[in-house]
């Protein structure tokens, strides 16, 4: 025997090739499997908390409100993991299974099949619930506020069925994942501890078991996490464009700010004013108010009495809707929100009195104007009371306004209906003024 015979005879033999058991999944694939999965886990768990949270008292309905926005945001991103998910396992085969009865393989892929179908309808069923109702924006992670496009625009009907249905699913379908995961949990227990074919190291391997690594080495990663960057910045691009104010043409300076009142001019005092509201939630009263608003006040307090025909004033009142206070966070939170103010396309109210105030006696006035609100004008009459003093006059007023009329909570019920929630259709207005004539 020749000495490299001798030698090739003493080396030691190559190991065997892996096993399709031995070979597991790209490093791409085991991350996001876990991550989607322990994420939809948690948001289950997390939305059963919500639920109970949103029928509990004050406290507990404001930790809801607070909760439900990072709930949709995390749900978005599952969603979008889910795609780069499909994208990456389209482009990268997953490796052989062990072998296995025809029927258990049939099963495992229809779980798995199920699952990836499960992982976009879940979240996209909660996307498309959150942007048909008027109730709460979808600011993700306190950004930016992306609902699915065309459907905020649609009539309120059509919202209300859309949000219906698609609340019904978002409910129905945890129960599935969970009987799946229990299947499927079952099965890789099964396939590790009683068959021994090494398939769970193939998505968790060194916990179960040593790999030869995956088929292939990986590709298509831009692609993957690319296509679920697209249609996040579509849908935030829609967003945003749906969410701009239309801007107004430029005007001259003099149209803009036309002298609508020769009458003296009265500067407000905010520490001496106020402008309050009383409302009813669920039976009990509240009382709110707008701590920031500015006030544009010209009145003829000279002038006689006379209820037909108006003094000569103009009154313009702004108020920032977003800095409403009512003590209670959970209120504060909840009518800043679409159907309610709808601050972000809505910022502020105002209550303007185009030669409308009427001097009833010394002392009664009637302010006849417009309260602007949401995009809408609405015909206002404010009664209030005027005590003069030297150059310094205290003004009290109060009016009894319908919020359903001006669009406020609309899907809100105005009275008890079971354990629903219901706030009074009747929101009184208190406005105190304390302003020295200039």
């Amino acid at each position: 025997m020749t000495d490299a015979a001798t030698q090739a005879a003493a080396a030691p033999a190559a190991p065997p090739p892996a096993s399709a058991s031995q070979q597991r999944y790209t490093a791409v694939a085991i991350a996001l499997h876990w991550i989607i999965a322990f994420s939809i886990l948690g948001l289950i768990a997390v939305g059963w908390t919500m639920e109970t949270l949103q029928h509990g008292d004050l406290e507990a309905r404001a930790q809801y409100q607070s909760i439900v926005q990072l709930h949709k945001s995390f749900g978005i991103t599952v969603l979008l993991l889910s795609v780069a998910r499909i994208a990456w396992r389209l482009m990268n085969p997953p490796p052989p299974e062990p072998a296995m009865p025809g029927w258990q393989a049939f099963a495992a892929n229809a779980v798995h099949i199920l699952f990836y179908v499960l992982m976009i309808v879940m979240p996209l069923s909660g996307w498309i619930m959150a942007s048909a109702s008027p109730a709460f924006e979808t600011r993700y992670f306190g950004l930016v506020d992306i609902r699915l496009p065309v459907l905020p625009t649609l009539p309120m009907e059509s919202r209300e069925g859309i949000e219906n249905a698609a609340g019904t699913v978002h409910e129905f379908l945890p129960w599935v994942i969970l009987a799946l995961f229990v299947l499927h949990v079952g099965a890789a227990l099964k396939h590790q501890f009683v068959d021994r074919d090494g398939l769970l190291a193939r998505m968790a391997p060194g916990l179960f078991g040593r790999t030869a690594g995956p088929p292939g080495a990986g590709r298509g990663a831009t692609w993957a996490f690319g296509s679920a960057v697209v249609i996040f910045a579509a849908v935030v691009g829609a967003s945003m464009l749906a969410a701009s104010p239309t801007v107004a043409p430029a005007v001259a300076e003099e149209e803009q700010q036309p002298v609508l009142s020769k009458a003296p001019a009265w500067t407000v005092d905010p520490a001496k004013s106020s402008l309050a509201f009383k409302f009813g939630y669920m039976g009990t009263e509240y009382t709110g108010k707008f701590p920031e608003w500015t006030a544009q006040i010209q009145l003829d307090t000279d002038a006689a009495p006379n209820q037909q025909t108006p003094v000569d004033g103009y009154v313009r009142v702004a108020i920032p809707v977003a800095k409403i206070s009512t003590g209670q966070e959970y209120f504060d939170g909840n009518v800043v929100q679409g159907d309610w103010f709808d601050v972000p396309k809505f910022p502020e109210a105002v209550f303007e009195v185009k030669g409308g105030v009427y001097k009833l006696s010394p002392t009664d006035y009637e302010a006849t104007g417009v309260l602007h609100l949401k995009g809408v004008d609405h015909p206002v009459r404010l009664p209030f009371k005027l005590t003069l003093d030297g150059t310094t006059a205290t003004m009290h007023g109060e009016v009894t306004l319908a919020r359903m009329d001006l669009g406020i909570g609309k899907s809100t019920a105005t009275a008890g209906e079971g354990d629903a929630e219901w706030v009074r259709n009747e929101v009184q207005v208190i406005v105190d003024v304390v302003a020295t004539r200039q």
